[in-house]
């Protein structure tokens, strides 16, 4: 079944099926898919099932719809396309049919004392890198004994040397095939557990067994035995219902450091009658550790309830290379999900901190990353600003259009904000909040609040001169700095990111009695800036809410 592989704004990631012949996708809450995105539209884009295969739609979005970075209206999905809607990225995937979790259908068993057999394992040395798979192909040449089945598959007409060899090319050239197919399916899945299933069966291609198992080290010791995959020869459970997997033979590989290989599980005396393997009536069983660097981080098992299909050495010997392989797999998981996790956070970040802060965030070590949003008093310095006459501008414009000019207005003085290193705190209405020194303190932080002020007048001066008469308008400007407190703030639904304190209600009273165009300044952000813009003193003036009046100063310029 297709399905949508979704990383919203706020970086949350989920997978949505697409199980219906139309999937819409907008803001609105009717939609198949709901996006909590401003700059998604209400019905932004749908996917549509037809008979060439999934068309994805614009219907008409205001943002558009981009497939693969490139503006689309209607466009063929393919595997691995990369859909991006308003801050949300969104990939075209595919899962596997499933039926329900692995931990459901693998009992992994306590085994009990069974009477010892006197049947010898065979045990592979501990961890031995694996070269190319040329050396896989001398080693399979080097190997005698070939299976009756692999035998008879070969012509008579045949002499039994021609025959061996014909034997071991077929089977060389299905090893180089899954190694192959491991290495570039690794690059092409996203879906970690989807790959893992496909890398299973590419094993079940070259050996033929009728159980399998992955099964990884979890838990906070790394001793939890987790099913990953279990795979079925044919594809279907047994009828007598759970498969059983042995923890006696996955211990001693993981306690041995050892791939193990028993000709006869349920009397090999080295398994000391383990329950499962008896009660599964395995015949043949072998099992493989799967490596990151000098660690085992969990295990490969395959079993045979045949008797005329015992493993050999040269199956543990492959598996083992395989199970190399799918070390490597994991591991490039882990970092992809280190990655994926960067990105969510880089994804929050993006809304409020500049570029440069969030690089200072995410390289300062995981404690920065784990603490950096946690409150803490620090000092900083608050701007804010809003439009002057906003409601009398809003009576004369249909919402669509206020919509296009506070979006245009807000962007670029976002950017600017983003341009002086400081953190955007909201947005209120027609105005917006920003703060320069939080999450981290910076000895300029006043200075470079002035100047994206500065900036911020600037810029709109040369919006209006390209604006209808009477789409223009001013706006004001309040700073001030002082103690505050930072953190996320809120309930245990929601949260925000914003600073709260007396300088930070100073400067919005400071905003709120600007004239058209002024930036007004409280005293602790004077004295800090001193000398560096051209600045006149204003007087005392008395603002809501503060029973002293507090002295103010205007920023004329640089």
């Amino acid at each position: 079944m297709p399905n949508l592989y979704v990383v919203t704004n706020e970086g949350i990631i989920f997978n949505i099926p697409i199980n219906k012949d139309k999937i819409t996708i907008g803001r609105s809450k009717d939609n198949d898919l709901t996006l909590q995105d401003g700059t998604v539209s209400r019905h932004h884009a749908e996917i549509l099932k037809t008979d060439k295969g999934y068309m994805l739609v614009d219907l008409g979005s205001y943002n558009g719809t981009r497939l693969n970075g490139k503006l689309i209206q209607s466009a063929l999905l393919r595997y691995e396309d990369r859909i991006q809607i308003g801050l949300n990225k969104l990939t075209f995937t595919a899962r596997d049919k499933g039926t329900g979790e692995v931990s459901d259908s693998l009992l992994l068993t306590t085994d009990g004392d069974y009477e010892k057999g006197k049947e010898r394992i065979i045990e592979s040395i501990p961890h031995k890198e694996h070269g190319d798979s040329r050396s896989l192909l001398v080693d399979l040449e080097e190997q005698s004994g070939l299976r009756k089945r692999e035998r008879e598959a070969i012509p008579d007409a045949l002499d039994p040397a021609s025959r061996s060899h014909l034997t071991t090319l077929a089977r060389a050239n299905k090893v180089l095939f899954v190694l192959y197919e491991i290495s570039r399916q690794l690059n092409q899945i996203l879906d970690f557990n989807e790959l893992l299933k496909r890398i299973m069966d590419l094993i079940f291609m070259v050996i033929d067994a009728d159980y399998g198992f992955l099964v990884i080290l979890g838990g906070k010791e790394q001793e939890e035995l987790i099913p990953v995959v279990v795979k079925y020869k044919g594809g279907n459970p047994p009828s007598s219902g759970d498969v059983r997997a042995s923890r006696t033979l996955m211990n001693k590989v993981i306690q041995d450091k050892v791939a193990l290989l028993t000709s006869n599980a349920m009397t090999d005396s080295r398994l000391d009658g383990a329950k499962s393997l008896i009660l599964q009536q395995i015949k043949s069983a072998m099992c493989v550790p799967l490596w990151r660097k000098d660690k085992i981080i969990g295990v490969i098992e395959l079993d045979s309830v045949r008797l005329d299909n015992q493993f050999t050495q040269e199956d543990l010997e492959l598996l083992k290379a395989i199970g190399s392989q799918m070390a490597m797999v994991i591991e490039q998981a882990t970092l992809n999900e280190q990655i994926r996790a960067e990105e969510r956070m880089r994804n929050r970040l993006e809304r409020f901190h500049s570029p440069q802060v969030i690089e200072m965030i995410l390289k300062g070590g995981q404690e920065t990353k784990d603490n950096i949003m946690d409150p803490k008093e620090l000092t900083a310095t608050i701007l804010f600003t809003d439009i002057i006459g906003f409601t009398r501008l809003a009576e004369r414009m249909p919402p669509r259009q206020i919509n296009i000019i506070l979006n245009r207005f807000f962007s670029r003085m976002t950017d600017i904000i983003f341009a002086h290193d400081g953190t955007l705190d909201k947005y209120i209405g027609d105005g917006l909040m920003a703060v320069f020194g939080a999450p981290m303190e910076k000895p300029d932080d006043p200075e470079r609040a002035i100047k994206a002020a500065l900036k911020m007048r600037e810029t709109l001066s040369l919006m209006m001169r390209n604006a209808k008469e009477d789409r223009r308008f001013d706006i004001r400007i309040g700073i001030n700095t002082g103690r505050v407190v930072a953190g996320n703030i809120g309930s245990p639904k929601r949260l925000d990111y914003t600073v709260i304190g007396d300088p930070v209600n100073t400067a919005a009273r400071l905003e709120s009695i600007a004239d058209r165009n002024q930036i007004l300044i409280g005293e602790e952000t004077f004295r800090r800036v001193e000398g560096k813009f051209q600045i006149r003193q204003v007087g005392s003036r008395r603002v809501k809410g503060k029973s002293a009046e507090v002295m103010v100063y205007e920023v004329l310029g640089p």
